[in-house]
């Protein structure tokens, strides 16, 4: 039996049906989005679109975010990915308004990720943080909600990112339960169908599990040929945690590009070597995000649904993998929540 929440002490956990017959449920399954590309079901009965449109490090142009959602939308692109550290959902809300008003899709067919940032992980700001990107948005819910850090800094200094004089994190002493128990509340506030984390390492979320009452839907981090995550991979999925892979193609490094390896399969496939890597994670049932500003690419990075890598080819690309971040917030390696001084 699926279990939807995790209760303190031992207690029996609640399952999803009992969970959706409670008068105080805020979504129901039925209203689940109806996507063009294929999902995956999260434990609580949700479904992700499989591929997404990630907009990190997007160009600030209002005129060119319109131009490639409205080009993902026509290729079938059903998820964005955002974040109020981004600072492009006032743009992506503006575009989104543009859609809806020219029907060119519902808004239940769209499945729309937010984080809350670092500054806003003590329980009672979660919520305000979610509100405050819903309100950038201009909408009443995300369908998924994450941690986007386990990493608390300090609020109120006017800095997303505040550093201190040795340029390291002004830190706050917040924990990643407290934070998840903001989560919690902002979850019951209808603010999010889902909620989950963003790069937890397992022993956070191993704490997450047992000290708090709903169970992580998904945690997000940087997978790809160089940063395999097989361990964290394994460990989330045994606990009916998805993973969704940022950075799926490393951020187009030319040394990844290059492996001799992801050419030779790339052309026995006729297709790309970003094009492989993508596919390599979603034969690992891993959601994807990969981003870019450039049309063709969208076209390119979507058309992987018509190709299999053998179980070779699979095993041949985790050999590539170096444990190589292209993201790593140095500046908060002395936080008690930085993530990556662990194996994984």
């Amino acid at each position: 039996m699926e279990k939807v929440y995790q209760l303190n002490q031992n207690q029996r956990s609640i399952t999803l049906s009992e969970a959706i017959d409670n008068k105080e449920f805020p979504f129901h399954r039925d209203k689940a989005v109806s996507a063009k590309t294929p999902s995956i079901h999260f434990v609580n009965g949700f479904q992700i679109p499989i591929i997404g449109l990630g907009t990190y490090d997007m160009p600030t142009n209002q005129s060119v975010m319109d131009n490639i959602i409205n080009v993902a939308i026509d290729i079938g692109y059903r998820h964005i990915d955002t974040a109020y550290i981004y600072q492009n959902e006032e743009m992506i809300g503006k575009t989104l308004r543009d859609i809806f008003a020219n029907n060119k899709t519902k808004r239940e067919d769209l499945f729309i990720t937010s984080k809350v940032w670092s500054t806003y992980h003590k329980r009672s700001a979660v919520a305000e943080a979610l509100k405050l990107s819903l309100n950038n948005l201009g909408l009443d819910y995300l369908d998924l909600a994450l941690i986007h850090w386990p990493i608390a800094v300090r609020s109120g200094t006017g800095y997303l990112w505040p550093l201190d004089e040795n340029n390291q994190t002004l830190d706050d002493d917040i924990s990643v339960v407290e934070t998840w128990k903001g989560m919690e509340d902002a979850y019951r506030l209808g603010l999010a169908k889902s909620i989950g984390v963003s790069n937890f390492n397992s022993e956070q979320l191993s704490r997450v599990l047992k000290h708090t009452f709903i169970k992580p839907v998904v945690n997000q981090f940087e997978i790809h040929p160089y940063l395999s995550q097989e361990k964290l991979v394994e460990f989330c999925h045994n606990n009916s945690i998805q993973v969704i892979a940022y950075c799926p193609i490393g951020k187009a490094h030319k040394g990844l590009l290059n492996e001799p390896i992801l050419t030779t399969i790339a052309s026995n496939n006729n297709k790309t070597v970003p094009q492989v890597m993508l596919r390599w994670l979603i034969q690992r049932d891993i959601i994807i995000i990969p981003k870019t500003s450039k049309t063709y690419r969208l076209s390119e990075n979507f058309n992987i649904f018509d190709f299999q890598l053998t179980d070779e080819e699979m095993t041949e690309i985790f050999k590539l993998n170096k444990n190589m971040r292209f993201i790593n917030p140095i500046e908060a390696i002395n936080n008690k929540e930085y993530p990556f001084n662990r194996e994984f």
